[in-house]
């Protein structure tokens, strides 16, 4: 929480406010503390001599038993205000005096309360005789009302001085210091804001130090304005992209020429993303992994490779130089981006090149060595069987051959799909017969295993530009292999949406999922988990999206099941 910032003139009154008030209140407390003692004195002297004057009056009426004349002088005290009340025990009878809600002097039971009053007992006597008692009950409300009144008066004297400390000390500071002090901070402010038009202050008539202080701070500014003019031309000239990063409260703070250029977005733009917002969002290149990059940064740069996303929605691959520094006193992370997008893909295009030269050799050689062999034994058995017919000894063996042959006949074709170049006939067109085609090829496998195959697609899915066969096999793959690791009785389910610039396609299932240590490895081809299956399957998926300029990616869903996520770019 930012502390609030007072005026010169503020601290001085309110120093010089305080101070006085600090005096005036030890002195008014000292006195009110003497008064009351003096007070209260006074009062139990009065109330003692009140008290020795009664005894004296009510001697003779009481000898004599003269009620009437005891009756008559009770009354007569109640012109005294501090008396609360009087109480004469003498002759065997009680006669007494109390103020009443309306503070009139009335009889009384005798019975009255002493809390809070001066009570003062005093004995009747005559001729040395005791005939009797008298009880004075005093009241110490009027001096307190008095001492009241005279803490009010002193708190108005206070506030009264304290209000002309403070006129005195406006007059004399605003001239002289609170007026230059205010131009040369609304200067500063202006400069700090990115306000250069703003003319330096003028401060004649005020002190020295302040004409000595305006000086300073406008030659200041003309280094600063230097300094920040060689920087920012060296900033927006440079071709990578630099962005600050604010990654405490998530936010870019400012981002070059290089970095609209990069990725597409205005600076106005930029300064809206949160940071990790540029990630392609294909694990592990997610945005909540970027983030925590980003907040581990240290003072020593870090680089790294990373991809990312364009604003139109193609990715691209970066080197990204990471450190933090301290910038305005405040911690802040630099990222300094390079597009390596081309060595990247001519560094895969050369692995491609190798692979797939490789793989064509691989492929010659067992459409010759081995697809020959296959046919010769598919017409084999198909000449046994003719021969001898479907005898029960042999049909078992039979059908276990064929089941062989074929899986054999799938491998070759999966080999040749993933190493022979295909043309794509890529036109605009809606998915959704696309996706509708797959699910018919797949659901006898499906109703097989006892697999619901489930569709969740938005009604304003846009159109995609694909070649409707090619990404047939995409889909046809996925759900197979989605359907393969479902347990019986459980579901696929296929979502699209669009997220624009893309189009996001899901296939979820609720099979055990991806363990952690093969997300990085399911697109390679050979390498699978499902028994019987070629390892195939998913590398030519990932090949064919990526022919369509699109991703694919693997993980696992929030609620268990794995996951395959498809994103296809939009037309323009």
């Amino acid at each position: 929480m930012a502390l609030r910032k007072f005026s010169v003139a503020n601290i001085v009154a309110a120093t010089l406010v305080t101070v006085t008030t600090l005096v005036f209140g030890i002195y008014s407390t000292a006195d009110y503390s003497t008064r009351k003692k003096a007070e209260w004195a006074r009062l139990r002297q009065v109330t003692g001599s009140q008290a020795n004057e009664l005894a004296v009056a009510l001697a003779v009426p009481v000898w004599n038993i003269d009620r009437a004349q005891i009756e008559k002088i009770l009354d007569s005290q109640a012109e005294n205000r501090a008396i609360e009340g009087i109480v004469v025990n003498a002759a065997g009878k009680i006669h007494a005096r109390s103020r009443d809600e309306q503070r009139r002097f009335v009889v009384s039971n005798g019975v009255l309360p002493s809390a809070g009053l001066l009570v003062q007992s005093q004995p009747i006597t005559f001729n040395g005789e005791r005939i009797g008692t008298v009880h004075l009950y005093m009241t110490p409300m009027f001096i307190e009302e008095q001492l009241r009144s005279m803490q009010i008066r002193t708190i108005l004297l206070i506030f009264a001085v304290d209000v002309m400390l403070i006129v005195f000390v406006y007059l004399v500071l605003f001239r002289t210091v609170v007026r230059p002090l205010t131009s040369i901070e609304r200067y500063a402010v202006a400069v700090s804001a990115g306000d250069e038009s703003k003319a330096a202050p003028t401060v004649a008539g005020s002190a020295a130090e302040l004409e000595s202080l305006r000086s300073s701070i406008e030659t200041m500014v003309h280094q600063l304005q230097f300094r920040e003019e060689r920087f920012r031309s060296i900033f927006e000239s440079v071709d990578d992209a630099i962005i600050i990063l604010d990654v405490e409260n998530v936010r870019l703070l400012d981002v070059n020429a290089g970095m609209s250029k990069m990725f597409g977005y205005t600076r106005e733009e930029a300064k809206q993303l949160e940071p990790g917002t540029l990630s392609s969002g294909v694990p592990p290149y997610t945005p909540e992994n970027a983030r925590e990059i980003l907040r581990a940064a240290g003072p020593k740069s870090e680089l790294r490779e990373w991809q990312m996303r364009h604003k139109d929605g193609h990715l691209l691959w970066v080197e990204v130089s990471i450190r933090s520094a301290m910038i305005d006193g405040v911690r802040r992370v630099v990222a300094v981006v390079r597009d390596i997008t081309a060595r990247k893909e001519m560094e895969e295009a050369l692995r491609l090149g190798e692979r797939m030269s490789m793989m064509g050799a691989l492929v010659a050689g067992v459409a010759h060595e081995v697809r020959n062999p296959l046919f010769g034994i598919a017409a084999a058995l198909d000449a046994f069987e003719a021969e001898f017919g479907k005898d029960k000894d042999v049909e078992e063996y039979l059908t276990a051959l064929r089941r062989d042959v074929s899986r054999l006949n799938r491998l070759m074709q999966d080999l040749l799909d993933f190493g022979r170049p295909h043309e794509n006939l890529r036109r605009s067109q809606s998915i959704r017969p696309v996706l509708a085609e797959a699910v018919r090829v797949c659901t006898p496998r499906a109703r097989e295993k006892q697999i619901e195959i489930r569709q969740q697609l938005d009604d304003d899915l846009p159109p995609a530009s694909v070649d409707a066969d090619r990404m047939l096999q995409v889909f046809k793959n996925v759900v197979e292999n989605a359907i393969e690791f479902s347990p019986a009785g459980a579901s696929v389910t296929i979502a699209a949406h669009s997220a624009n610039p893309a189009l996001v396609l899901t296939i979820a299932d609720r099979g055990p999922g991806f363990p952690s240590d093969d997300v990085a490895h399911v697109f390679e081809p050979f390498f699978t988990r499902r028994r019987g299956g070629s390892g195939l399957g998913l590398a030519i998926a990932q090949k064919i999206v990526a022919e369509h300029e699109g991703t694919i990616a693997a993980m696992n869903g929030a609620e268990g099941g794995g996951v395959i996520e498809i994103r296809l770019p939009l037309p323009g």
